[in-house]
């Protein structure tokens, strides 16, 4: 038999025994790495991917948001009452900035700035800080001049109004990023606001911050047209702004209204604030006195009294009423007038504007029917200047305060009758009136006429609107001949007659509620006028409230002048000329008389 070297066993050496589980850890070791390479792969770029994207541009980026361009405001005619411009603002890079104490100095000399703020928004810790925004052209150019280290500018729309005061209560203002604050421009502000733009800025691994450069701006804004005829806004702006100086008044307004249609043409407000500069002025200018200001009409509401007591049939034009010789006691109260009268119309005590007589005229209603007949007429409801065709409010509008029927008095049946005891708003005076000089049609009142998109595509239309009918023809027809009695010879509005035009008004004279004295006051009064004309085919409706006046004090003597300088300006205007046919303005020294 023949030995083998080898055994069939084949055993392993003892030197390499240990080497196969060797191999394997190594071999697993490294498919637990790769594989822990691989998931940690997955996980950061598919997995996290987009979160570590958001998290690396928050890192490298800022945003800086900026406001859109705003569409304009235009006047009837097209022309431009609220525009937006380009502007320049400067921003600094306060790492970048080697002298803060130097750059703030030269930076606050030329852009009128404390210098000592300045210098501490350069001092920050923050990559990027505003140092004024929407400079004028000036200013940029001097800011650039200066040629400073960590300083640049951004493109940005400033807000700017080329009349300046003119019509500044109705357009309002916008803010800092063109956002809508006051006036039209707030109640509009989601037709004429663009899109909002945003700039860019880069960070760098050292924090140095970079401005990308701008290729185009954000898409604007739509336009507003209004139903301003700016020839009669600036006229009823000059006279009433005449009136509130020389009576030495705390405020004024005046509301010019298309009487077919509703159209306001002008609404004016002394005194007058520059929108360009708003924060310049005391914000109790800012506010809309026609729109958003309740006050008691007095004697005005005369009118409304004799047309709810015509309607009612309480009352005929002959019916007499005894006007107590001015002093009629009547519960605990005493009911006065200015100058004692007997026996007078309806007709004659409006147009010597008797309380006792309106009182009297008043409580003829009842209360039921005469708390109808004026909410009818749009008292203590909004009048819908500032409402969209969906019913959206897009802005505030004063509704008033009329006394629930139930709640009534007798002596509040009566001072309501001559317009105390009733908070109403100018703009809700003027178009009860006008449903007087419609022939008994309440209409809506219209300041937008058309609203367009930004490329020019009418999204919107006004037109006449007729809310309801307050009263019969006949009833208006009555009570507009008393209006034009008060404007006759021996009228209390005799100073509201327009040579060659039928005037038809009514003077409303108001001692001002104080509350600390729970009381009239004696010393501060609104004086007003409300009418229309021509009075047998009424074109233009008008208001004139001033108020609180230290020369002077009835609405006869301050505002029925200023109703008539208007209505002379107004209605040539028009093309509606005295029948006289003589086409000769007044002169402004008699305007002014």
């Amino acid at each position: 038999m023949v030995r083998l070297p080898i055994s069939l066993h084949n055993p392993v050496p003892q030197r390499f025994r240990g080497f196969r589980p060797r191999v394997w850890l190594v071999i697993s070791m490294m498919g637990a790495f790769a594989l822990t390479v691989g998931w940690r792969a997955y996980d950061l770029q598919v997995a996290q991917h987009e979160a570590l994207l958001e998290m690396a541009v928050r890192q490298s980026q800022r945003v800086i948001r900026i406001g859109g361009k705003r569409g304009p405001i235009r006047d009837s005619f097209g022309q431009p009452l609220a525009i937006s411009l380009r502007a320049q603002s400067f921003f600094a890079h306060p790492a970048r900035i080697e002298e803060p104490a130097r750059t703030a100095f030269l930076l606050a000399r030329v852009l009128s700035l404390p210098p000592e703020e300045l210098e501490a928004r350069l001092r920050s810790d923050r990559p990027f800080v505003w140092i004024k925004r929407q400079v004028t052209a000036e200013e940029a150019a001097a800011v650039k001049a200066l040629d400073l280290k960590g300083v640049g500018a951004m493109p940005e729309f400033r807000r700017a109004y080329p009349r300046r005061l003119f019509a500044a209560s109705l357009l309002g203002f916008t803010g800092i990023d063109t956002q809508g604050l006051e006036g039209l421009e707030y109640a509009y502000d989601s037709y004429l606001r663009g899109a909002r733009g945003h700039r860019i800025m880069d960070v760098d691994a050292l924090g140095r911050t970079f401005l990308r450069a701008q290729r185009d701006f954000p898409s604007g804004g739509g336009s507003l047209r209004l139903t301003l005829h700016p020839g009669i806004q600036f006229y009823a702006e000059r006279e009433l702004a005449r009136a509130v100086e020389r009576s030495e008044a705390k405020a004024g307004v005046a509301i010019v209204v298309k009487s077919d249609t509703g159209e306001i043409l002008a609404m004016a407000q002394a005194p007058a604030f520059n929108p360009n500069d708003y924060p310049a002025y005391d914000q109790g200018s800012y506010f809309n006195r026609a729109v958003t200001s309740g006050y008691e009409p007095g004697s005005t509401f005369k009118v409304i009294t004799a047309a709810t007591a015509l309607e009612a049939g309480t009352i005929r034009p002959d019916t007499l009423l005894f006007c107590e010789e001015g002093l009629f006691p009547y519960y605990d109260s005493i009911i006065h007038d200015t100058s004692p009268h007997g026996w007078l119309t309806l007709e004659r005590a409006i147009r010597v504007s008797s309380n006792i007589c309106a009182a009297k005229a008043g409580l003829s209603v009842p209360v039921g029917l005469f708390h109808e007949t004026i909410t009818r007429f749009g008292f203590g409801r909004r009048p819908g200047l500032f409402t969209a065709p969906s019913g959206r409010r897009l802005a505030g509008e004063a509704e008033g305060y009329v006394l629930p029927p139930n709640k009534w008095t007798p002596v509040d049946h009566a001072a309501i009758s001559f317009g105390h005891g009733i908070l109403v708003s100018p703009l809700q005076l003027i178009m009860a009136v006008n449903a007087i000089a419609t022939g008994g049609l309440l209409l809506k009142p219209i300041l937008v006429k058309e609203i367009r998109d930004a490329e020019g595509r009418l999204l919107q239309r006004n037109q006449r609107q007729v809310v309801r009918r307050v009263i019969s023809r006949q009833t208006a027809a009555t009570v507009r001949d008393f209006m034009e009695g008060v404007v006759s010879e021996g009228g209390t509005g005799y100073r509201a007659a327009l040579a060659g035009y039928r005037v038809a008004g009514k003077t409303g004279t108001t001692e001002k509620y104080d509350i600390k004295a729970r009381g009239y006051s004696k010393t501060r009064h609104i004086a007003s006028f409300v009418g229309f004309l021509p009075a047998g085919k009424p074109a233009l409706t008008l208001l004139v409230l001033i108020e609180e006046p230290l020369r002077g004090r009835y609405g006869g003597v301050i505002a029925a002048p200023v109703f008539r300088n208007i209505a002379a300006r107004a209605l040539p205007l028009l093309g509606i000329w005295p029948k006289s046919g003589v086409r000769r303005l007044p002169e402004d020294k008699v305007a002014e008389n």
